[in-house]
């Protein structure tokens, strides 16, 4: 029998029935304030503080200060260089004083000057024990302090802090940081120095005694804080002095007046630094943080303090 095929009914769809979503109105937050469009910062500085590129000078330091800092050489070198025309900023001779910006051109002899960044340039100081009679050759020192010492070569120029006159010899302070260079030297005449004297010639208590309350040699003012004499068998004899704002050839000087022969001058201590027994002549070794923070303290607490208000 033949089948009938089934009838189907079409099914019914209802409407979804669709909620209207409410809609909540946005907060509107007040316009900004417009910023005025400044130089790019660096992350971390101050808004609106324009950030220097690096290894580039910083704006607004003096030339002398900024090349003494670089260790290119002392602040009086500088301001020679300036008044001799040897020194250039953007082809021109500046002034004494004058500051300098981060796009300027600095030339000396016709060279450019590299200047290297504080923050990254790494100061290093040197105590050398300098034979009496020899000239202080500061590229010999430091690049054979460099070889004994394992020390990196500085790029930097090496500068002698109140070095002993050629004929004399003892303790010597070298260093590649003009900035360092200039504060200690600027306060080392107040510091107490000790002088290993050894002396030719008819020398007695009385002699000494006088040396002792000695004031000026020729005119210029000595302080001699301590005087202290070996007397030897022979012609030789020895003197161990103390002194502050007295160079050595003073003390040269008020004994050759006199009649005695120094033969030879050491200089053994400026201020807490001293020369260490175990440091051979011609060598050198590097000043420990500790000592270069005695001697700055001592220097500073050497400075005269400042008048009151009340006083002035």
């Amino acid at each position: 029998m033949a089948t009938r095929p089934k009838a189907t009914r079409p099914k019914a769809t209802r409407p979804k029935a669709t909620r209207p979503k409410a809609t909540r109105p946005k907060a509107t937050r007040p316009p900004k304030a417009a910023r005025p469009k400044t130089a790019w910062t660096r992350k971390g500085a101050f808004p609106g503080a324009a950030a220097a590129p690096p290894n580039e000078a910083a704006a607004g330091e003096r030339v002398q200060k900024l090349l003494s800092a670089a260790g290119i050489g002392s602040r009086r070198e500088v301001e020679r260089w300036i008044r001799e025309s040897r020194l250039k900023v953007n082809g021109e001779v500046p002034a004494l004083g004058a500051k300098l910006t981060a796009r300027d051109r600095i030339t000396l002899d016709g060279r450019p000057v590299r200047l290297h960044t504080p923050d990254v340039k790494q100061s290093r100081v040197l105590l050398f024990h300098r034979s009496p009679g020899e000239n202080l050759d500061l590229k010999a020192a430091t690049s054979r302090a460099a070889e004994l010492l394992n020390l990196p070569r500085s790029s930097g120029r090496w500068l002698a802090i109140q070095p002993m006159p050629p004929v004399d010899g003892g303790l010597e302070i070298l260093t590649d940081d003009g900035s360092w260079a200039h504060r200690v030297s600027r306060g080392v005449h107040a510091l107490t120095v000790d002088y290993v004297l050894r002396m030719r010639g008819p020398l007695n208590e009385a002699l000494v005694d006088e040396f002792r309350a000695a004031t000026d040699c020729e005119g210029e003012a000595m302080s001699i804080l301590q005087a202290d004499a070996k007397y030897g068998e022979g012609f030789n004899h020895w003197l161990n002095v103390t002194v502050r704002a007295t160079r050595s050839a003073q003390v040269r000087h008020w004994f050759a007046a006199r009649g005695i022969i120094v033969s030879r001058l050491m200089r053994v201590r400026v201020g807490p630094v001293h020369l260490a027994h175990d440091l051979p002549r011609g060598h050198s070794r590097a000043m420990l943080a500790s000592e270069r923070n005695a001697l700055i303290n001592e220097i500073d607490a050497a400075k005269p303090p400042l008048p009151t208000p009340e006083a002035v």
